[in-house]
């Protein structure tokens, strides 16, 4: 909970000062698919995860009024080494996971950055209490 919801909670009011003095800002929170679907075994991870999605919405609406936008990118399985820290019973078999997918390969980093990157951009500064989910497709399946 700490990591995963206090913190990105405490970051976000210690920088909307000086954004609100500016009269603009961007902040893109990340959170997980695991948000919207739960996960056996990570119900905390999961509870937090959707903690940011409820962070998300309260804040456009306190910040909008000072050209702040807020939105949050759920990723969903990403290719990165952090993986292979994750006890064997949480990880999915690489080729299963691609299966349920509707873009067949596996989410890198990239992925993410690119979500992130659009909604920091002037050009989506309409854009806010937003839920971009990166996932390949996955969520439908």
């Amino acid at each position: 909970m700490d990591i995963n919801l206090t913190t990105r909670y405490r970051t976000c009011r210690a920088f909307t000062p000086a954004m609100i003095e500016r009269g603009r800002g961007r902040i893109n929170n990340v959170s997980s698919v695991n948000a919207r679907l739960g996960r056996a075994g990570l119900t905390a991870y999961s509870t937090a995860k959707a903690g940011v999605l409820g962070l998300t919405p309260s804040l456009a609406r306190e910040l909008g009024p000072h050209g702040i936008t807020v939105n949050t990118v759920l990723p969903g399985a990403i290719q990165v080494p952090a993986e292979n820290d994750l006890p064997a019973h949480h990880r999915a078999r690489p080729e299963d996971q691609i299966a349920r997918q509707c873009v067949p390969r596996h989410g890198q980093p990239e992925d993410v950055a690119a979500a992130i990157t659009f909604l920091a951009n002037p050009n989506a500064s309409f854009i806010t209490a937003q839920s971009l989910t990166v996932d390949g497709g996955w969520m439908p399946h």
